[in-house]
């Protein structure tokens, strides 16, 4: 029979109770609960924040989901018995909040997974959750290292490929001598592309490198304060992008033709675009770039652009990317359970991305990286990375 798929938001509490009624209804339009009355949807669980200031991080990437599920009834992917569904939930980016709609989602409304968003400390929180109910978590976005859990998969760059692209280019390419490293050491994944761009360094030559780190907007401008006294030859600013976005400008005005390098968590392209131009250039190296795009990828981003009259970012990109990876993975799976999809995800090597291949080898990933400059906020795709070079 036709795999029948859906995203719903709507609030976990009022799921398990509504669940049915709302499949039904949808099913009127060709998908939703099966046949039989009783069954309710395999809801895969989806956290991420719908409201406050980084609420357009949740409503892209439940757009790219909601262009997966399309593209799956399309194709009519076929699993027996039972309709799945996506539950979006508003994670409010508080620990306590989601701790709690983790285990809700778990125990009240029974999630077979959880699709993570992109936040690192949201992740971990979710992961560490689900563990002891044995339900897989893929995350669209990066881990700061390795997995130690086989039901745990991440679609996002390794930071320490991130950090000895960056070193490479600055250092081979660019032949800059001196680097200076601002690191927000509060923040894993920034902290993991650091000290992998530290090591990456080379020492010949009359190059150098110098660390700053901070853990307060104090130390921040401090650290700031040495760096521009020092006159680097180039800055890897190890921060949210929250952050960087405030810093470029700041470093811009005293030393306007030094290159910025972007070793924060992967957010993409946009995410870093100035409200106001900048004389000096920057890199970043990231997982989702439209030059980048294969052809399946340029069919996604037509669909996704006449459906949301805007091109899809990293946040939709990835999130359709790890919503087809599961929807694929459980028609696979020996049973529609917890288990049996984690031991299918375990097992997973390749997938096709938007972008390019994954593969997958002891929880290592390999895909493609772009490295991107951005120079007055064009953004212009400098190399590629193939997964083999990794």
């Amino acid at each position: 029979m036709k795999m029948k798929i859906f995203s719903q938001l709507v609030s976990p509490r009022l799921a398990r109770a509504r669940g049915c009624f709302l499949a039904g209804m949808l099913g009127i339009s060709g998908f939703g609960c099966s046949s039989k009355p009783s069954s309710e949807p395999l809801w895969i669980g989806h956290l991420v924040p719908l409201e406050g200031a980084n609420r357009t991080v949740g409503q892209h990437a439940r757009q790219g989901i909601e262009v997966a599920v399309a593209e799956a009834r399309g194709n009519e992917q076929t699993m027996p018995g039972r309709a799945c569904a996506f539950l979006h939930v508003d994670s409010r980016e508080e620990s306590e909040t989601m701790r709690a709609e983790t285990v809700r989602l778990l125990t009240v409304n029974r999630v077979v997974a959880f699709l993570a968003g992109f936040d690192a400390a949201s992740t971990e929180i979710l992961v560490r959750e689900s563990r002891s109910y044995g339900a897989p978590v893929v995350v669209p976005g990066e881990l700061p290292g390795p997995s130690d859990s086989d039901f745990v998969l991440s679609l996002g760059i390794s930071p320490s490929t991130r950090g000895r692209l960056l070193a490479r280019h600055a250092a081979n390419d660019l032949k800059l001598l001196r680097a200076a490293v601002l690191t927000d050491s509060r923040r894993p994944i920034a902290s993991a592309v650091a000290n992998a761009f530290l090591k990456a360094w080379p020492r010949d030559s009359g190059r150098a490198v110098e660390e700053w780190t901070f853990t307060t907007v104090a130390e921040r401008d401090e650290r700031l304060g040495r760096i521009l006294a020092s006159h680097p030859s180039v800055v890897l600013l190890a921060c949210s992008a929250v952050d960087f976005r405030l810093l470029r400008p700041r470093l811009a005005e005293v030393l306007p033709k030094i290159p910025l390098l972007y070793a924060g968590e992967d957010e993409g392209i946009a995410a870093l675009q100035a409200d106001l131009e900048t004389p000096s250039e920057m890199y970043l190296a990231t997982a989702y770039c439209a030059e980048g795009l294969t052809e399946a990828g340029r069919v996604f981003a037509k669909r996704y652009e006449e459906r949301f009259h805007e091109p899809p970012d990293l946040f939709a990109a990835q999130s359709h990317d790890a919503a087809r990876l599961l929807l694929e993975a459980l028609q696979q799976a020996a049973a529609p359970t917890r288990s049996a999809l984690g031991k299918q995800l375990a097992q997973q090597q390749s997938f096709e991305s938007v972008t390019g291949p994954i593969h997958w080898k002891d929880r290592q990933l390999r895909r493609r990286v772009f490295l991107v400059s951005l120079h007055d906020n064009k953004a212009k795709l400098v190399s590629t990375l193939e997964p083999e070079e990794n």
